[in-house]
This record gives structure tokens, C-alpha cells and sequence, in this order.
């Protein structure tokens, strides 16, 4: 008869083995059962170790053969897995260890938890095959297993080796590869299964795992008998079983610098102009303009289109009132403008990222047109643009370079087509460079794939070349994502009344771009979003796309910057809202240099502390544009001549109590300054969304800050501070 304890630990790793496929369902069971089940075995797990004493006294003992190295090395690797979980799972806990109050580093630990939960799946299931043999008279006893009963025998081995086949299959299906290497942050799960089917696949899985490693393991040991009785020696260092998994965490950074190396995505044009993207029946050039052949330029014929959204578009916005539009012929810019391009005319490039044939980056609007003037007089072409003061004017009649019109920059990014994209699919990663992570209504599919027509892809983080990807069906490239583009256009509601060649609005205070950039979500890439900034700031992922005229144009579009300029000095405001507490502590750190006010944004029905719900309520309310209501105010505010505004980036913008707060207030001449925490998106489009809330403020320099920052954060705060002229103590 079996000892208490020997029985105690049987018990202990059944339950382990049962309860790791529900586990794994967080999105069948479930946030609060799964921290609930997730405790539990974390404690069975404890136990497990405390009654396998003796095997951590033994581990500087005895001969080290190949098969116990391997086997004390997944052990190990399971031990690490297993803290990793730990820690990111009380981090993240919003019902068990809701009591510590927790904050900060909440995306972070959700990255670490995914990726630590199916390392752990794997590396349970190798340790139970490798040790499968302790369970092996149980199975026999349970079956009925014997020499007289080798039908049976075979019976189940037959089954498993089917489950196995059908774990592979799965693991295969499941892109279970992308949530080891981190190419995905979230669970994707297809709603269209059932969740019988869900847990047998994970089961399969497990079997698929075990199975291998224990005929591996039996295989290993024969070899090393048969090994043994040829050599005398068959020891091997202890360092062995210690250095493996170092080896395996090596291999896996190997893959992912790999991975993210891989470029399906690039073009094979090398060539500065296009071959197959102009017109073959291109018209004659309008008497006194200079043809623009030699620029490699694609003709866009005119043509009348439906510009803006209709209003079943998923994520549009409330100014993308659809009307038709006419526009005459243009000669567009097949690709962005290159930097090499850039530096050639100006003499200095200010991008984020370097490269000859990379997109130039980080220009204003007043850098655009001034480059597009320069180009125009180093090539014997007359400027299209005059500046005078806070007027531009735009000369249509001149042949020089210049931007597009808004609604020249739409029709030529739809390319005849009127869905979201030119692509008339929602846009791929491999199609367009953005944050891949996020394709196109992935905000209503976080957690499921059962209505997402495209799965996430590669985020990589920079911009790509000019020439990078298939162009449109115009012959026109990246029109989608790598940069966003400058237009003409002051920001304001459509005119619908000029159906002509439209250039907008003659005053105000920001300037249109278009198209999405390296890190924008796949809904801000569509073809009728709108963003804005002002004319004189720039941004690591907006550049330029030139055009030229194709007919002859009349008279002059006069442009007036209506926004007034930043105080200096007067009261400063720090205003934020935040949830996680990464937010709060960048705030905290602000206030420690300046002594300004502190003002915490909070609501009088607050979100979930659940990391899922918050994100299924934060793009709900993004989605309807919410107002949640705020339940505290600030005093005197009209005392404040500038406002350090923070939040986190919630779905590439900001999180909807901002709009409350910005709309509760006057801050005309005010000047606002935005701090933004976020997990690798920066500021999103949150730019955007304040100047359109707030079109009469003055906007600063922003900071954005990674999680909660790092140990140069105070230095990073004390710069952007210098830079925007906030004092401090």
C-alpha cells in the first residue's frame, strides 16, 4: 500500500492536469474564475514542490546522464515560467488581490502573463510526459491493463497518437507560435466554436506534448544504455542541466529578432518612378506648364466621387459627411517624399528614423510648403506657395510643386473604390505598414476572431520604403500607412455646398493630414479619416506626398492662421486621468518639478478595475463617442494659462473622460501640453482628437512615456518641461 504522502502527490498533479485546460479558457470562464482557478493552482503548485523535497536536495548529487539534464532543465524552465505567472498575475489581479491596490505596468504584465501562460502549457505537458511513468500503474489499474490485454494496450495507444495528431493540428490552426514568440498581445478565440470544442483541442494539445516527450525521453534512455555498455563513462557536467535553459532563452530571443526581421512586405521597386502606374493614354500638357514626365509623377484623371463616409462605416467620424465631389486632373507623387529627396533641397533631414529611401518624417505643415516652394525654384519652376506672416496663399496658376487638396488626396487613394481601404478588404499587415497588432475592427474582436476578416499581423515599429508594398490600382504607393500626408486643407466641417475642386476652409487654426501612419491602428488609415494638427508642429509618422497641376488654374486661395500663441508664463494647470496608475505617476513626477496644481480626472460611475472589461468599455465608449460624467471640478479654471493634460492611449486615443473634461471647460488661448502613457502606439491619434475638442487652444509639445517610464524619466520630464518653457522649483 502507497504512503499518504505518495498518494497526497498524485492527487496533487491530477488536479494540476485537470484544471490547466480550464485555465486556459480565460475568455470561456471568465476573469474572476480564472484568477479564482489560477490561484488554486499556483498553490497546488507550492504543495507539488514542498512535497518533492528531495528532489531540490538531490539536483547537486549524483550522475548527470543526458536524460536527467534535459529533464532537470524543463524543470527548471517550469519553475521560471511559473514565477513569471506569479508576479504578472498579481499585478494584473482585479478579484483575488484586488486589496493590494496595485497600479502601473498593467499592459506589461498582461504581455508577460500571455506569454508565460502557453510556455507553462507546454513546458506542464513536457513534465508530465517526462514523468508520466509515476502515473503509469494508475492507468493500468484504471484500464484494466495487462499482458493478457494487448487489444486494449493498443486501443489507447492508437487514441493517442490520434489526440496528438489532432493537437498538432490545432496548435497549427491556433497560432500557438505567435503567443510563444509575442508576435500577438491578446487571445484570439472563434466564438464560432463551441467551448467542448475549445477545451478538447487544448487537451489534444497537452496530449500532443506529453506524448512526444515521453517516447523522447524513452528513446534518449535507451540510447544512453546502449551507450553506456560501449563507453565506461556516460557522465556529463551538472552545469548541463543548468545551462539548457539559458540555451532555450537565447533561442527564443534568436526567433524573435528573426521574426521581426522577415520583410514579406517588401516591394521589389528600387526605381524612382513607376512603371506600370501611368496612364498610357496620358493627355497633352496644358500650355505653359513644364510636363512633369521627368518626375516620374502619376497622372490622376479627373473625375466626381463620393468623398467622406457613409454612416454604417465602422469607426467613423462625425466629420466625415459624405458628398460628391468633382476634382480636375493632377499629377501625384507615386510614392512619399524620400529623405534623400528631402536633404538634397533643404540641406538637413529631420526624421525619426534614417534612411536614403525611408519616408522624410517629423515636418510641419510650414516645413511642407516650404520644401515644396524650394524644389520648385532649384527646378526653374514657379513657387505655388507665398508666406506672409499668418497668410499663405496658394497661386493655382503656378507650375511648381505643391500639396494635394484633401479632396485630391482622397480620390486618389480610393483609386475608383468605395470601401474603407483602396484595398476594398480590411487592410492586412503584409499589405500597409502600421500597428499591425490592431487591423481593421479589432476593437469589437479583442478577445474573438468569429467576425474579424483580418487577423493581426507584424508592428514593426519604423517606417519602411517609399516603395515598399503593391501600389493602389492609380500606381500610387503607401497611400495606407508607412507615413501620413499633409494636405491643403484647413481643418473644418465639410462645405458640401463646393462640389468643385474644394480647398477647404480659407481661416483656422490647424491643418488636414491623411492616410495613417507606422504606428496608427487600421481605422485611422481609412480612406475618409480625417486627422489634424496645427501648421507649425510635426510628428514621427507624418510627412509629405507632392502634386503638380495637370490644368491650368486661375486665381489665388489665400490661407489664414486664426490660433493665438502661447502665454508664457501664468498658472499651470497638471490635469490627467488615469486608470492602470501609470498616468498618475508620470503626474506625480511632473508636479515634483514644478509645483503646479494637480487635478485628478475622476468619474462618477468609475470603469472596471478588470483589465478585460475596462478594454471592452473603453472602446464602447470610443465607439459611440461617451461622455462619461466627471464627478469632481476644477476651481477657477479661467487662473490657468496652460494645462499639462495626461492619459493613457486607449485604442490609438484618448480615453472618452478627456473629451468630458475638455468640453467642460473654456480653453480658448489656453495653451495645452499632453503626457501620454501608452504600450508602443506613443500618441496614437490623440493629437488629433484634442485639437478637434479644443480648436481654440494652443497646443505644446507632448511627451509620451512607455508604461510608467524608465530610470530617465525625471530627465525626460525636466527637457519637456525646458522645452515648453514650464517652470519649475
Amino acid at each position: 500500500m502507497k504512503q499518504p504522502k505518495q498518494i497526497i502527490k498524485r492527487i496533487v498533479d491530477l488536479a494540476m492536469i485537470v484544471l490547466l485546460p480550464l485555465l486556459m479558457a480565460e475568455v470561456i470562464i471568465g476573469q474572476e474564475i480564472h484568477e479564482w482557478l489560477g490561484t488554486v493552482i499556483l498553490a497546488l503548485f507550492a504543495t507539488h514542490h514542498l512535497l518533492n523535497l528531495g528532489w531540490w536536495k538531490g539536483l547537486p548529487k549524483g550522475k548527470y546522464t543526458p536524460s536527467r539534464a534535459i529533464s532537470t532543465a524543463f524543470d527548471l524552465l517550469l519553475l521560471l515560467d511559473m514565477i513569471a505567472l506569479c508576479v504578472s498575475g498579481v499585478m494584473m489581479s482585479g478579484f483575488v488581490l484586488s486589496f493590494l491596490h496595485l497600479s502601473g505596468g498593467m499592459i506589461l504584465a498582461r504581455q508577460l502573463h500571455l506569454f508565460s501562460s502557453y510556455w507553462g502549457l507546454i513546458l506542464m505537458s513536457t513534465h508530465l510526459g517526462i514523468h508520466i511513468e509515476q502515473f503509469l500503474p494508475l492507468f493500468r489499474k484504471l484500464f484494466r491493463l495487462s499482458e493478457k490485454n494487448v487489444a486494449r494496450t493498443w486501443i489507447l495507444r492508437i487514441a493517442a497518437t490520434v489526440l496528438s495528431v489532432y493537437g498538432l493540428y490545432a496548435f497549427i490552426t491556433q497560432h500557438i507560435t505567435d503567443y510563444l514568440f509575442m508576435q500577438t498581445h491578446f487571445v484570439m478565440f472563434d466564438e464560432t466554436k463551441a467551448a467542448a470544442c475549445y477545451f478538447t483541442e487544448t487537451v489534444a494539445i497537452m496530449c500532443l506534448f506529453v506524448v512526444s516527450a515521453y517516447y523522447i525521453n524513452k528513446l534518449l534512455r535507451k540510447s544512453i544504455r546502449k551507450y553506456e555498455k560501449e563507453r565506461s563513462n556516460g557522465r556529463i557536467p551538472k552545469a548541463v542541466a543548468f545551462l539548457v535553459p539559458a540555451l532555450v532563452c537565447v533561442f527564443v530571443v534568436v526567433g524573435l529578432n528573426l521574426s521581426s526581421q522577415s520583410e514579406p512586405w517588401q516591394g521589389n521597386s528600387t526605381d524612382s518612378s513607376v512603371e506600370n502606374g501611368a496612364d498610357p493614354s496620358k493627355p497633352s500638357q496644358p500650355d505653359g506648364q513644364t510636363a512633369p514626365e521627368e518626375d516620374g509623377f502619376v497622372l490622376i484623371k479627373g473625375g466626381s466621387f463620393a468623398m467622406g463616409s457613409p454612416e454604417d462605416e465602422p469607426w467613423r467620424s462625425s466629420d466625415e459627411t459624405q458628398h460628391t465631389v468633382a476634382v480636375s486632373d493632377f499629377y501625384m507623387s507615386p510614392y512619399e517624399v524620400r529623405q534623400s529627396e528631402y536633404v538634397a533641397v533643404m540641406g538637413s533631414n529631420p526624421s525619426n528614423f534614417s534612411g536614403d529611401n525611408l519616408p522624410v518624417e517629423n515636418v510641419s505643415w510650414l516645413d511642407a510648403i516650404t520644401f515644396c516652394n524650394a524644389r520648385s525654384e532649384k527646378e526653374n519652376l514657379t513657387p505655388a506657395y507665398a508666406v506672409d506672416g499668418e497668410t499663405v496663399t496658394w497661386d493655382r496658376s503656378a507650375n511648381g510643386y505643391r500639396l494635394p487638396t484633401e479632396a485630391e488626396w482622397e480620390y486618389a487613394c480610393r483609386a475608383g473604390t468605395t470601401t474603407p481601404f483602396n484595398t476594398e478588404t480590411s487592410i492586412s499587415s503584409d499589405e500597409s505598414n502600421y500597428y499591425g497588432h490592431y487591423p481593421y475592427e479589432i476593437e469589437d474582436n479583442y478577445f474573438s476572431q468569429g467576425d474579424l476578416k483580418t487577423k493581426p499581423g507584424e508592428y514593426r515599429q519604423t517606417t519602411v520604403a517609399v516603395d515598399s508594398f503593391s501600389p493602389n490600382a492609380w500606381g500610387l504607393y503607401n497611400m495606407h500607412g508607412n507615413v501620413s500626408e499633409w494636405v491643403w486643407d484647413c481643418y473644418g466641417e465639410y462645405d458640401t455646398s463646393l462640389d468643385t475642386d474644394p480647398t477647404g476652409s480659407q481661416t483656422g487654426t490647424r491643418r488636414v493630414y491623411r492616410g495613417g501612419g507606422w504606428n496608427d491602428f487600421a481605422k485611422n488609415m481609412r480612406s475618409a479619416y480625417r486627422a489634424t494638427l496645427p501648421e507649425d508642429k510635426g510628428s514621427f509618422n507624418l510627412g509629405i506626398r507632392l502634386v503638380r497641376g495637370a490644368v491650368n488654374g486661375t486665381g489665388n486661395i489665400v490661407s489664414t492662421r486664426t490660433g493665438k500663441k502661447n502665454k508664457n508664463g501664468g498658472k499651470v494647470l497638471i490635469a490627467f486621468f488615469s486608470w492602470g496608475g501609470n498616468t498618475r505617476d508620470i503626474a506625480e513626477k511632473i508636479q515634483s518639478q514644478t509645483g503646479a496644481d494637480f487635478f485628478e480626472i475622476e468619474l462618477v460611475t468609475p470603469y472596471s478595475t478588470d483589465y478585460n472589461t475596462v478594454l471592452d468599455q473603453a472602446q464602447h465608449d470610443q465607439n459611440i463617442q461617451a461622455r462619461p460624467e466627471i464627478k469632481n471640478q476644477v476651481e477657477n479654471f479661467e487662473q490657468y494659462d496652460t494645462i499639462l493634460l495626461g492619459y493613457p492611449n486607449w485604442w490609438a486615443s484618448i480615453p472618452m473622460p478627456i473629451a468630458s473634461f475638455l468640453e467642460k471647460y473654456d480653453f480658448s488661448g489656453k495653451t495645452i501640453i499632453p503626457f501620454c502613457s501608452h504600450g508602443g502606439g506613443r500618441f496614437g491619434q490623440s493629437l488629433t482628437a484634442i485639437t478637434k475638442l479644443v480648436p481654440d487652444a494652443v497646443m505644446g509639445e507632448p511627451l509620451s512615456v512607455h508604461y510608467s517610464g524608465d530610470s530617465s524619466l525625471t530627465d525626460d520630464i525636466a527637457a519637456w518641461l525646458e522645452t515648453n518653457y514650464i517652470p519649475t522649483k
